[in-house]
């Protein structure tokens, strides 16, 4: 006991400091759980950024294509030399990954060239489709869709001067801007560059038309900006962890003649699901303008060099002359009308890129990066902590164990000490009076026959002893109520009577008994109920006191169970010492002994009424106490009847 006792003590100690070291363990994991939180909310961010600008570049890189690819230069227009472009817009076709992304090339020019330096008649302006059949440009009436288009370049068309700066660098000596209002329409200028032979001479420009490359909404909206996402953007589960769309940029009408309603608005071209824009609102994760390669703000100059990148080689000069490609216009940095620029130099770079007239915002399923890490934290947060609430348990339910052990061997102890006593007293008690009847001690045929009853009365004990001990046994090992059958309640009380009646005799207990005829049958093991009501009747008998009198009563309640008979009420009543509240609780635990059997020294094991209770509960019904010391007890057993014949 004393080694039991030392080991729950050690457990319960390290029990506690398991316990203490929770709330640390607890604070540091909150702690790490917020480290890990922020930087996967800066990689989610970045991987985010990182898909978005891929989005933008893998979209641009068309346009750029298409638009490098089908300009046509000013040689080829004013020779009107198809066959060039011909091979030029195979070319495109062979490497484009997608032809139908350009739906029309066509050519904006005025016949015979245009007169003077300022706006020109839009009448004036002659518009053909490139037909690659034929091959070559055919004249074509202006669409209706394009005439906003159409009456910029006739605003536009002469308002192009470059001249050279004491210090050899061009200026523009005007300020281009073309807002075509169109974005399926990609602008690019048909120039004419020639240097003077004099050396420092201003250079000479000459705008020959305008090459307007259509784009296929339909192709771009149901086609390129679907694939582009699905490659480009983090998916799980076959679905994308974003929300994205692609609507009208809204700031590149903040400086517009237009009402504030339409520079605030956006015009959804594209959106992931119906209703993305919606929800993303004005709250993105990520935002970033594109459809950037819009060539109407900027001028890139070759001089005697092969064509830009994307395009097809430009035949060498002819000796002594100069080529000049200029594929696109400058980007203006200021809204002064006619004012100068900053070259190039100034700004630090060569040229700026163009604010895309489409912006794509994208945004986390949660609503925000910030929900969806703060979901992910809570989550871990919760498992985390269940965890820990399941290694307290896990150490409180060792703790509880370890007692419960305790509290188990300090049981088995005292039940082997009980039985042991029960064992001993009629052995011992057999021994010696069967000792004296052997060696002739006792002759006179009175007291033979006293010893005689003293050893039948031992020998009863005994073996009630043992067969409470192998009832116990049988119980718990699932044998209880094996044997089926059904048995009349007066027959159960008077058998169970009738097997107490040494004891009763012995003492001098009145028995009452109470038991209707008319009773329903009970089904079960007639000797294991038997034995139950058999320690019921001894119990009351025991503590009985000096009132000598015992009633056992039986009798009918109705159940509310179809197909059963009424539940029969077996109560055996005594006014003897009664049953304290605190032993109440623990009456039915086995090897339990209440502290007025103990002090009156009174013979018992402990495991009468808890063989009681098993055998009640087998056979499907309740046992209960009502007690009040020194009033007597009630002990009531209730069993089910036996089932109604279908």
């Amino acid at each position: 006991m004393n080694v039991g006792a030392r080991r729950v003590s050690g457990i319960t100690v390290l029990a506690a400091v398991v316990l203490l070291l929770v709330p640390l363990l607890a604070w540091m994991q909150y702690r790490q759980l917020g480290e890990v939180s922020v930087a996967e909310r800066e990689r989610m961010r970045r991987t985010l950024r990182t898909s978005v600008s891929q989005f933008v570049v893998g979209f641009d890189g068309e346009l750029s294509r298409a638009l490098v690819g089908l300009q046509v230069d000013g040689s080829t227009a004013s020779a009107e030399d198809w066959t060039a472009y011909a091979e030029r817009y195979t070319n495109w076709a062979d490497h484009a990954s997608d032809p139908h992304l350009v739906h029309d090339v066509l050519m904006a020019d005025v016949p015979g060239g245009a007169k003077g330096d300022g706006p020109i008649d839009p009448g004036l302006l002659r518009l053909r489709r490139w037909n690659d059949d034929t091959p070559g440009f055919e004249p074509v009436a202006w669409p209706a869709d394009l005439s906003a288009v159409r009456q910029n370049i006739a605003q536009r068309f002469g308002e192009i001067h470059i001249q050279r700066t004491e210090g050899g660098r061009f200026r523009r000596g005007s300020v281009n801007s073309l807002t075509l209002g169109d974005d399926d329409t990609l602008v690019s200028p048909i120039t004419r560059f020639e240097f003077p032979i004099r050396r420092g001479a201003p250079p000479s420009i000459e705008v020959l038309g305008f090459t307007l490359i259509r784009l296929d909404h339909a192709f771009v909206r149901d086609t390129l900006l679907p694939t582009l996402v699905a490659r480009h953007f983090p998916r799980e589960d076959g679905a994308s962890e974003y929300r994205v769309a692609v609507v009208d940029n809204v700031e590149r009408h903040a400086h517009d003649d237009k009402p504030a309603s339409v520079a605030t608005s956006a015009q959804v071209i594209w959106e992931s699901e119906a209703g993305a824009a919606k929800a993303i609102g004005d709250q993105p994760d990520v935002s970033q303008p594109f459809m950037s390669p819009r060539p109407d703000q900027f001028f890139v100059v070759s001089r005697n060099q092969n064509a830009p990148a994307g395009t097809l080689p430009i035949p060498p000069p002819a000796p002594g002359s100069d080529r000049i490609v200029v594929s696109v216009l400058q980007q203006r940095q200021g809204d002064e009308p006619g004012g100068d620029l900053p070259p190039p130099a100034d700004r630090g770079r060569g040229f700026n890129t163009f604010d895309g007239r489409w912006r794509v915002v994208a945004q986390h399923r949660a609503g925000s990066l910030e929900a969806a890490v703060g979901a992910v934290r809570r989550r871990n947060l919760v498992l985390s902590s269940g965890i820990l609430l399941l290694l307290s348990m896990a150490v409180g339910l060792i703790v509880v164990s370890a007692r419960r052990s305790q509290d188990l061997a300090r049981q088995q102890m005292e039940f082997v000490a009980a039985v042991s006593h029960e064992l001993r007293t009629p052995v011992s008690v057999i021994g010696t009076a069967a000792g004296n009847l052997a060696d002739g001690v006792v002759g006179d045929p009175q007291r033979v026959r006293k010893y005689g009853e003293t050893i039948q009365g031992e020998a009863r004990r005994l073996a009630e002893t043992v067969e409470r001990v192998l009832q116990l046994a049988g119980i718990a090992a699932g044998r209880a109520a094996a044997a089926q059958s059904t048995v009349h309640p007066a027959e159960l009380v008077s058998e169970a009577i009738l097997a107490c009646k040494p004891e009763i005799d012995s003492t001098g207990v009145l028995v009452e008994t109470d038991i209707p005829d008319q009773l329903p049958m009970v089904q079960g093991d007639v000797a294991a109920l038997r034995s139950a009501l058999r320690n019921l009747i001894s119990n009351a008998v025991k503590y009985g006191g000096d009132s000598r009198w015992v009633r056992v009563a039986a009798s009918s309640r109705d159940s509310a169970s179809k197909g059963l008979e009424s539940r029969v009420v077996f109560t055996v009543e005594d006014r003897g010492l009664g049953i304290g509240p605190d032993d109440r609780k623990h009456i039915f635990e086995p090897f339990y002994r209440g502290r007025e059997a103990v002090s009156r020294q009174i013979h018992g094991s402990g495991l009468g009424l808890n063989l009681v209770q098993r055998i009640a509960e087998s056979h499907g019904g309740t046992v209960a106490v009502s007690s009040e010391p020194g009033k007597g007890s009630t002990f009531t057993m209730t069993l089910p009847g036996a089932v109604r014949p279908s």
